[in-house]
């Protein structure tokens, strides 16, 4: 499949996964996407998704997985993934995000796996990640990240 998701995608109001990986869709994540209040997976990993992604993604408060690695995903992670609190699973690997892991990662306390490996990220792992009992493996390797470990981890 290829082409961009639709705006309309945000009417699909009692969807619950959606799967659109290994595809050719290209454009932007519609911010309509945080309308999709039961939404459990979201994964759009391997396409060409050239985009931020949108800070509407925090509105996905039943969400457990968001897989978006593999596309050309730029800027931010925005500080609303925070709000995911059921959040198991975020894979953000091989794009081209910048800035820092927000220090709300550390509010995801189901957290199991952190995925943010082969992007642009700097600066510091927050101290914040410490607080995540749950999780069992922390991908950040090639990014431009310059520190230690923090001792909260």
């Amino acid at each position: 499949m290829s082409g961009t998701i639709p705006t309309e995608v945000g009417m699909l109001s009692q969807v619950k996964n959606i799967r659109l990986s290994n595809n050719n869709f290209d454009g932007t994540i519609p911010t309509e996407i945080g309308m999709l209040q039961y939404l459990d997976r979201f994964n759009m990993e391997d396409n060409n998704i050239q985009s931020t992604i949108p800070s509407e993604i925090g509105m996905l408060q039943l969400i457990r997985g968001l897989f978006l690695w593999d596309n050309n995903i730029s800027g931010t992670i925005p500080s609303e993934i925070g709000m995911m609190s059921l959040l198991e699973g975020l894979t953000l690997s091989q794009s081209n995000l910048t800035g820092t892991i927000p220090s709300e990662v550390g509010m995801l306390t189901y957290l199991e796996v952190l995925e943010l490996d082969e992007n642009n990220i700097e600066g510091a792992i927050p101290s914040e990640v410490g607080k995540l009992s749950n999780l069992e493996h922390i991908w950040l390797f090639r990014n431009n990240m310059n520190s230690t470990i923090p001792t909260e981890i």
